[in-house]
């Protein structure tokens, strides 16, 4: 897939079970899957590159659309 110059990273993932696990978990700790890709990037390049600065990846501040909080259970 070409990189283009826009801000977006789109990925085709083909196990649909995969996607729903995923969702679920981020869902169960509250996070989105752009907070958690770009923690989970900035770890990666931090492993990969040792030596080098650090750039923190920085998330939009616009909310992710189709993402909710999860709601608590009642008597927690």
């Amino acid at each position: 897939m070409p990189i283009g110059k826009s801000r977006r990273i789109v990925i085709d993932v083909e196990d649909v079970t995969l996607k729903r696990n995923l969702y679920a978990a981020l869902a169960v700790e509250g996070r989105s899957l752009k907070d958690w890709f770009a923690s989970a990037a900035d770890e990666y390049l931090a492993i990969r590159s040792p030596g080098a600065p650090r750039q923190t990846m920085r998330v939009a501040e616009q909310p992710t659309l189709g993402y909710r909080t999860p709601r608590k259970k009642a008597g927690s």
